[in-house]
């Protein structure tokens, strides 16, 4: 505002200097110096313009224009790179149980690639099969309510992927209230939760489908292997869920009839006691 007014000010000077030549008498003077009413109303419709108009002097540059919002699709879920390296999200697709469309950062296919490039064996071999998912997610026809789409969008200010995926599930909430975060981390899952972002996590899932089963219920299992204690041996279930059975130790490699006696809940899900039948 004072800079509008210095410079309309300036410029109603100059016009009124050159139209009016300076007299020698002291009362023409103070008539020039003294702003009439026709100066005044002048000046402001001057002032009024420039600020209406934007016309300062120091103002260069074109107005930055607003960002452009991605095109999500529908029920966006952005992709962690623990779900891609874990690889149990392919046959989950496949099912049919997920639909919507899966968000591939391309931050998240770098970090996937550091991993294949690694010097360990192990990593390297989870990066491989992490490119290999990518590949199979995009052209899959299993699921027709599913769709993949790689994703350009990123934030250099932010350092870690973590951090990322969770600022963009909150910055896209705004276009996509449905948007979710798919992890198999359980510290990122934790971290985007406490955000207010909506989480699915495999692991949570895989936990879901464990087989439940009750106090006195029989089963028949084979033996792997000996139990740490003495006469006890422990074999798995269809989804890996392990059952330690009493006096078995000496049966390893045979299908065995067994009842559950107890059952103990543990952080990685439940364990089964049962003796023979």
């Amino acid at each position: 505002m004072v800079l509008a007014f210095q410079c309309a000010t300036m410029s109603l000077m100059k016009k009124r200097a050159k139209e009016i030549e300076i007299p020698k008498k002291r009362s023409s003077f103070e008539s020039f110096t003294k702003p009439t009413a026709e100066f005044t109303k002048a000046l402001a419709d001057e002032i009024v313009k420039r600020l209406t108009f934007g016309r300062y002097p120091t103002q260069t540059g074109k107005p930055q224009e607003p960002e452009k919002p991605p095109e999500l699709g529908e029920y966006p879920i952005l992709v962690d790179t623990s779900v891609l390296i874990d690889g149990r999200i392919l046959p989950i697709v496949n099912s049919g149980f997920l639909t919507g469309t899966l968000l591939i950062a391309q931050f998240v296919l770098g970090e996937v690639q550091h991993i294949a490039d690694s010097s360990e064996a192990i990593r390297r071999t989870k990066g491989r099969r992490g490119l290999d998912v990518v590949g199979k997610l995009r052209w899959q026809k299993a699921n027709p309510l599913l769709k993949t789409k790689i994703i350009e969008h990123d934030l250099p200010e932010v350092k870690e992927v973590d951090h990322k995926l969770v600022a963009l599930a909150r910055k896209w909430h705004v276009i996509s209230p449905h948007i979710r975060l798919l992890t198999v981390d359980f510290n990122l899952a934790h971290l985007a939760r406490a955000q207010s972002v909506n989480v699915l996590n495999v692991h949570d899932m895989g936990q879901a489908l464990k087989v439940s089963l009750v106090p006195g219920e029989e089963l028949t299992i084979k033996i792997a292997h000996a139990g740490k204690e003495q006469a006890q041996g422990v074999g798995y279930l269809t989804d890996g869920t392990m059952v330690i059975v009493d006096n078995t130790a000496d049966k390893v490699g045979v299908d065995v009839v067994a009842v559950v006696v107890k059952i103990h809940h543990t952080p990685a899900g439940q364990l089964f006691f049962a003796r023979l039948k």
